[in-house]
């Protein structure tokens, strides 16, 4: 049985997978155990590049499974893993080839069954590098700490902890006790889903300090601004599903952390919705932030907004008129134009 086993979601992804690959199996550590998940991939190229990396190397084992999305990938992936630790790289992504390893020296054997190893993260975008590191201060968290952290974990702008799944190490058991909380309907926040109940559990999390290992690929296009109405929806169904996580796992204060939790993603909501080109974006906003159990939850809950574009998003949010939206909108409009 191997040490590590990484799992490897893949949907037609061939594009990238070659480099993924490559980061994975030149880790220092040798120890592992890489399971490709093939979901389903339409493009004729990403499941034969699955079954040729498994003829070439022992280590690899392929999944080939009817389209599911990214959640029932790597759900199959853990469930059908050997090994004590699993940890997520998804397949247009890639990793640092000391990685492995020094997730791995962090690891206690007497906690090999509930610990989860947290290193960060660097957003790679069209020749752009931007880091991204975990809120929490870096060192070991157990008991009381852990306690506290629990009852802070949602609901910041910036949370302690990163809810992705990726760029950590995290005790099989811990996940596979906790996949029953899964939604497979859930279709942004879907990591929290799954991070969420295993930082409620874990007895052990460790923050590593630098530990810019993973690399994630952000890939911006027309569809990256588009208008999604399934987001509010979305938002909903994941309020409802994250308070019950809370709730279940006895976190005592899970409501005010929905509340404030509920009131950040709004921002998104709004962001969204000023994308909308087909529509009356001002009708569209008015029609969201006026009804009255969102204007009620923005006006009684109290959240920290420091960024300047959420800033200007929850001006918006709580004042939401033609002037405020037009001119939400014309910013929205221009740093549109700027990045794409």
């Amino acid at each position: 049985m191997s040490l590590i086993s990484v799992i490897i979601p893949v949907y037609n992804t061939a594009e990238y997978l070659d480099e993924c690959m490559t980061s994975v199996l030149d880790q220092n550590f040798k120890d592992l155990e890489i399971m490709l998940v093939d979901d389903g991939s339409t493009d004729g190229i990403s499941p034969r590049k699955c079954d040729d990396y498994a003829a070439r190397d022992c280590r690899v084992k392929v999944i080939h499974k009817e389209n599911g999305g990214l959640m029932s990938a790597w759900i199959e992936g853990v469930v059908e893993a050997t090994s004590d630790y699993v940890s997520f790289v998804d397949s247009d992504d890639w990793i640092d080839l000391d990685m492995m390893e020094k997730l791995y020296k962090r690891t206690n054997s007497s906690f090999v069954r509930y610990e989860i190893i947290a290193g960060n993260y660097i957003v790679e975008k069209a020749g752009e590098r931007r880091k991204e590191t975990q809120g929490l201060k870096p060192g070991e968290y157990t008991g009381k700490a852990l306690q506290d952290l629990r009852g802070n974990l949602l609901g910041n702008e910036v949370r302690p902890v990163t809810m992705s799944r990726c760029m950590k190490l995290i005790s099989r058991q811990l996940v596979l006790e906790n996949i029953k909380y899964c939604d497979p309907s859930i279709t942004m926040g879907e990591d929290v889903n799954i991070t969420l109940p295993c930082l409620c559990d874990c007895r052990r999390l460790v923050i590593l300090e630098e530990a810019y290992f993973y690399h994630y690929r952000l890939v911006t296009g027309s569809m990256a601004h588009a208008y999604n109405p399934k987001l509010l929806p979305n938002l909903e169904l994941t309020d409802k599903t994250f308070r019950e996580i809370l709730k279940e796992k006895k976190v005592l204060n899970a409501n005010h952390q929905m509340d404030r939790e509920f009131v950040i993603m709004l921002m998104v909501i709004m962001k969204n919705a000023l994308r909308c080109q087909d529509q009356d974006t001002i009708s569209l906003i008015k029609d969201i932030f006026l009804r009255p159990d969102i204007r009620s939850k923005i006006k009684d809950t109290k959240v920290t907004i420091s960024g300047k574009a959420n800033k200007l998003m929850y001006f918006t949010a709580k004042h939401p008129n033609g002037c405020t939206i037009s001119f939400a909108k014309a910013v929205i409009t221009a740093f549109d134009k700027k990045t794409n």
